[in-house]
Order: structure tokens, then C-alpha cells, then sequence
């Protein structure tokens, strides 16, 4: 079995920071893979010098994500997104871009699953010529977008028929096991155990129930149907990494596991560089080369 290895994500930065912090990050977490987000991380430079400081850097693009929806508002330009980074993607060698679902005024899975269904086909065929697999992230109401809960993928049991009926090698999901938390759904329990066949990408932070009035200096409260929650050190929240990590592991998942801390950035390094560390330890108690 191979080793899963540690990636960073470039949503820790704004449309004028350019890579060079993301850089910075995969320096701190000891490793040579990024998340590039697409449009975000080019605005600054470019694509073509984004991607140059890149390649100087010795770092890899593991997954170009976008903030691109397929379902309710935007689908049309969440289309347009998608096959520009399915493009970028098979540019810079990377097998996967990260999209997410979308919402809309009504809760209707059924008709959710197959609108979505419908718009992704014409995707999937770029990524299949491409070699790109695309990865939908599960989401929580973390902007107050939507008040409905329309969104299936905060939902397990949505989320598995939705697979199922795409149904499709370059369709799989990006396993945020916090997002789950915000959005009330054990992540460990009943989420992972439906979902693992579909996992082909991970992203990796912490979070608790909020219990104070204002989020600890330098972390991040988001509010999902009035439950407040608070990032937080990896391994310090209340997500059980060491039991995700082993089901992942048990599964034979040997992918990307992508940190994003989602705190503020004067303390953004050093977090990176801890919760690095955190997870290469609970790593190595599920990998038999290090027994």
C-alpha cells in the first residue's frame, strides 16, 4: 500500500496574494504538492507566471479547485469554469478538479440529483478525454447562501445516489470531514462508511461547536442553520482524524490529504507546519510500512 501524501490548499489566500504564500505553506508543511485554485491564485500573476513559480519551486499541482456550481444560480458559468480547469488541470498533470453542487429556493434531492446529473455529463466527457477526475466537495451553509438546506451534498444518503446514478470513473468525491460536522452529520460514523467507495480526494482541518461569544484569537467561526462553529489546531476539534484516517486507509485510499487550517494568516505557517506534523503521525499508526 502506498503512503497517502500531505498537500496544502491555496483557498488560504486572496484574489491579490498570487502563490508566492502558498509557496510559503508547502515549505512550512515539509511537502511538494498544492490545491491550485483557479481563478483565485492566478489574479495576481497569471496563470502562466502562477504556474512558473510554481514549477520553480519544485511543487506539484495535485487538484485545481474552483469555486464553480452545477445546480441553481450560475450553472451556466459553473460549466464554463469547470472545462477551463479541466484544461489546466491536463496541463499541469494534475488528475482532478475540485467543483462543488450549488443550491436553489426549494429542497426537492430527486429533482437536485437529476439536474445536476444532466449539467455534469458534457464535463465528464471533457475530463474522460483529459484523464481528469472531477471531485465534488461536500458543503455546509457556510455563507448564508442557502437557508433551505437545497444543497445534497450535506446530506450522505444524497450524496451516495447521486454517485450512483452518475455512476462514472471521473466523478468522485472530495471527503471534507468538517464540512460534514458544520452540517450536523457525524463524520466518522455516518458519513465516511457510505461514501468511501466514491473517495478520491481529501481535505483535512479541524472544527468545534462554538462555546464562547467570539472564536479563539486567530481561528474562524462559520454559522450553519444558527450552529456556530469554530476551526481549530488539527486534532484539537472534534473531528476523530485518527478513525478517518484509518477508514480511509482500511479502504485502500492512498491519496492527497490537503490541509487547509482556515485560520487568520499571521499565525497561517506555524499552524500549517503543526497540523503537518499531526498528520503524518496519525498517518504512520495506519500505514504498515511504518510498524
Amino acid at each position: 500500500m502506498q503512503e497517502m501524501s500531505i498537500a496544502v490548499s491555496g483557498t488560504e489566500f486572496t484574489d491579490t496574494d498570487g502563490v508566492d504564500g502558498l509557496i510559503e505553506m508547502a515549505r512550512s508543511a515539509q511537502c511538494d504538492a498544492v490545491e491550485f485554485w483557479y481563478p483565485k491564485n492566478a489574479q495576481r500573476d497569471g496563470v502562466n507566471a502562477a504556474l512558473r513559480k510554481l514549477d520553480h519551486a519544485g511543487l506539484r499541482t495535485v487538484c485545481v479547485s474552483t469555486p464553480s456550481q452545477l445546480y441553481g444560480i450560475g450553472k451556466t458559468d459553473g460549466v464554463s469554469l469547470l472545462h477551463e480547469a479541466i484544461t489546466l488541470a491536463a496541463r499541469v498533470g494534475s488528475n482532478r478538479v475540485n467543483t462543488y453542487f450549488g443550491h436553489a429556493p426549494l429542497v426537492d434531492d430527486q429533482h437536485a440529483i437529476a439536474a445536476y446529473a444532466d449539467a455534469l455529463a458534457p464535463v465528464l466527457d471533457h475530463a474522460a478525454a483529459e484523464n481528469v477526475v472531477v471531485v465534488l466537495e461536500n458543503e455546509f451553509d457556510a455563507f448564508g447562501w442557502d437557508p433551505l438546506g437545497s444543497d445534497i451534498s450535506r446530506r450522505p444518503a444524497a450524496l451516495a445516489a447521486l454517485f450512483a446514478r452518475v455512476d462514472s470513473p471521473w466523478f468522485g468525491l472530495n471527503f471534507d470531514a468538517a464540512n460534514f460536522l458544520c452540517a450536523a452529520i457525524s463524520p466518522a460514523r455516518d458519513a465516511l462508511p457510505l461514501l468511501l467507495p466514491w473517495v478520491r480526494y481529501t481535505h483535512v482541518k479541524d472544527v468545534r461547536r462554538a462555546s464562547m461569544e467570539t472564536p479563539p484569537d486567530g481561528w474562524v467561526r462559520y454559522t450553519d442553520h444558527g450552529r456556530a462553529y469554530d476551526t481549530a489546531p488539527l486534532g484539537t476539534g472534534e473531528l476523530d482524524w485518527p478513525a478517518i484516517i484509518g477508514s480511509l486507509a482500511a479502504a485502500g485510499y492512498d491519496g492527497y490529504l490537503t490541509l487547509e487550517p482556515h485560520c487568520v494568516p499571521s499565525i497561517l505557517l506555524a499552524e500549517t507546519a503543526r497540523a503537518a506534523d499531526h498528520l503524518r503521525d496519525v498517518i504512520k499508526m495506519h500505514m504498515p510500512s511504518h510498524r
